[in-house]
């Protein structure tokens, strides 16, 4: 434990984080140069940190306009590279420790996919304890949570979970670069002091995905179908009692952190179905589990394709890159039930681009984790499910009582 920030402040590990932080972004000039200089602008970070002279440079605000419109701050590269070494050496270690299996956001072998499955089966669930459709949930979201997080509950929460004390200058300098831009006689009035942390920093995101793991586990004592994905609360019951008081827990609680609880959603019935993700999930009378796309989804894809076609048209762009986009859509596409969104989008991309897409499919497994359904042998025999041959990109392997028709 104590030779955690040693190992994160080596060449072995800058150099290791130089690699990894230039992925996606090798057709940049500053993380290329970077990548072939690794050695001499290592050592030079390498000295300025072990010196004491690193200092976090001010990170530039970049609009994000999907799903909606939000600020985040990008860091710096050198800064990247110093917080991917810090996580990998004992502080994603550290942050995550503890938390719930449900907390699905920022972590490693979860993300979207994990909170889609999980959603799936705690409605399969349900379904077998109840034998019907007839449950409730509740979805709370909390208003404005990067800009509103207070710096002093960032600085507890650091002291309370980091092992390695040498960490903890470099944190507090993460979370108080992003100063708080309200007015100093409402900052000096509020008896939380500064608030707010920059979306798009690494360090950053695992202290807001920490930050509320005690009102999960509060959940946990009141229904065991609930789950969190950063700041958006999913709660799933038969009762709609404990629907109504998961709800009120999770009111109260972010209160009593300074925190302003908002109602995505009222109470809803599993039978109408709910958002959840970009995504509408429903329960019907036999058990079987919908997943539709958001159907702004469908149209901001529409949007950004007759986008790329202007480009194209302009020499701006390349068919390769177009190809690698819809693939990136058609991963997303994938968790619906049926194909009628890829069909319809493969359509609307042949008639707009004289061609048909080529895209691969993935099998997605709609149920338990992924990563260890994963692992088989190399050479097996491709697996079946119980009503015929696997389908490239619809099913997984034969799952008792459940399928890629998401069928408890």
């Amino acid at each position: 434990m104590g030779n955690q920030y040693s190992e994160a402040s080596s060449m072995k590990e800058i150099c290791r984080g130089i690699r990894e932080c230039k992925r996606g972004v090798s057709y940049k000039d500053g993380p290329m140069e970077w990548y072939i200089h690794s050695y001499t602008k290592g050592k030079k970070l390498k000295d300025d940190i072990t010196t004491g002279r690193y200092k976090l440079r001010p990170g530039t605000k970049v609009q994000i306009y999907r799903p909606k419109r939000r600020e985040a701050v990008a860091p710096w590269f050198r800064d990247r590279v110093w917080q991917r070494c810090m996580c990998n050496n004992g502080v994603y270690d550290d942050l995550t420790r503890g938390l719930t299996y449900d907390n699905t956001a920022c972590q490693k072998g979860k993300g979207t996919d994990q909170a889609i499955r999980r959603t799936i089966k705690m409605l399969q669930q349900i379904y077998r304890e109840t034998g019907s459709n007839q449950g409730w949930g509740i979805h709370r979201d909390v208003r404005k949570y990067f800009p509103s997080t207070p710096h002093s509950s960032i600085h507890e929460l650091d002291r309370q979970r980091i092992t390695d004390p040498m960490f903890l200058p470099f944190l507090d300098e993460i979370v108080d670069s992003l100063h708080d831009e309200r007015p100093p006689e409402i900052i000096a009035a509020d008896p939380y002091g500064e608030r707010g942390t920059g979306l798009g920093s690494q360090i950053n995101q695992l202290h807001q995905v920490a930050l509320l793991s005690p009102i999960d586990h509060e959940l946990l004592t009141i229904s065991k179908h609930s789950q969190r994905y950063m700041d958006d609360f999913l709660v799933l019951d038969a009762e709609k009692d404990t629907c109504i008081r998961a709800g009120e827990t999770i009111d109260w609680m972010l209160a009593e952190r300074g925190f302003q609880s908002v109602d995505k959603s009222g109470l809803f019935r599993l039978s109408d179905g709910f958002y959840f993700l970009r995504h509408f999930f429903k329960l019907t009378e036999t058990g079987k589990v919908i997943v539709r796309l958001h159907p702004d989804t469908l149209k901001l894809e529409r949007d950004a394709l007759r986008g790329q076609k202007r480009l194209l048209d302009r020499g701006e762009t390349t068919m390769e890159k177009i190809r690698v986009h819809y693939q990136c859509f058609i991963a997303q596409a994938e968790y619906s039930t049926g194909d009628g969104a890829i069909r319809a989008m493969d359509k609307f991309y042949t008639e707009l681009f004289r061609e048909k897409p080529t895209y691969k499919r993935k099998r997605r497994y709609f149920y338990g984790n992924q990563n260890h359904q994963r692992a088989a042998p190399r050479g097996a025999p491709e697996e079946r499910s119980a009503d015929g041959p696997a389908r490239p990109g619809e099913c997984g392997p034969a799952v008792p009582g459940d399928d890629y028709r998401h069928r408890p």
